[in-house]
């Protein structure tokens, strides 16, 4: 490779060596607005896309508002009263019933170790509990006779039945008696 020599005065090398730096200058300068033109315009662009996209999902929201009166949503509508009906319902069902567990919790004591309870029966209507069982003695169902006539604050009105105390071994039993008001208290 040949060696290039250049034998030009030193001023006018000068001169040569700054106007290739400003035409590279100009290149840059040119390439920057270039680019910070292009910016602009895709940041421009952009903006108006979304302004529109924006109308276009405000539209649609709109158009959604609107539907949600109408009877295109009817079905929903019925969904969402049938279940309100059925929880009214409910509600007013647990209102009108017993607390069965207080009846129970008061009853369950009261029989004598060694008595079984073979059914327990509550008519809602009279208020009247119908107990069955089977006693090992007579004198275990004469017992129990005496605890439930004895919880006055949660039963009443026990009835004795003779055939209740006939065999004095392996006696079967029934017994009808109410509940006081105050343990029939209504659900709140």
């Amino acid at each position: 490779m040949a060696k290039v020599i250049n034998l030009l005065p030193k001023p006018k090398q000068r001169e040569l060596h700054y106007d290739s730096i400003l035409h590279s200058l100009w290149k840059l300068v040119i390439w920057s607005c270039f680019s910070f033109a292009l910016v602009f315009f895709v940041q421009v662009a952009t903006k108006f896309y979304l302004q529109l996209e924006g109308q276009v999902i405000h539209d649609q929201i709109q158009a959604l508002q609107q539907q949600v009166g109408k009877q295109q949503n009817s079905d929903v509508k019925v969904q969402i009263t049938t279940a309100n009906n059925l929880i009214k319902d409910y509600h007013a069902l647990s209102v009108a019933s017993p607390q069965w567990s207080k009846i129970i919790n008061a009853f369950a004591p009261l029989p004598p170790s060694g008595i079984k309870i073979n059914s327990f029966g509550v008519n809602t209507d009279t208020k009247a509990i119908t107990i069955t069982g089977l006693s090992p003695t007579r004198d275990l169902v004469i017992k129990l006779y005496n605890i439930i006539l004895a919880d006055q604050k949660d039963f009443y009105g026990i009835d004795y039945p003779l055939e209740n105390v006939v065999s004095p071994t392996d006696d079967t039993f029934h017994f009808t008696f109410y509940v006081q008001n105050s343990l029939w208290k209504q659900a709140p």
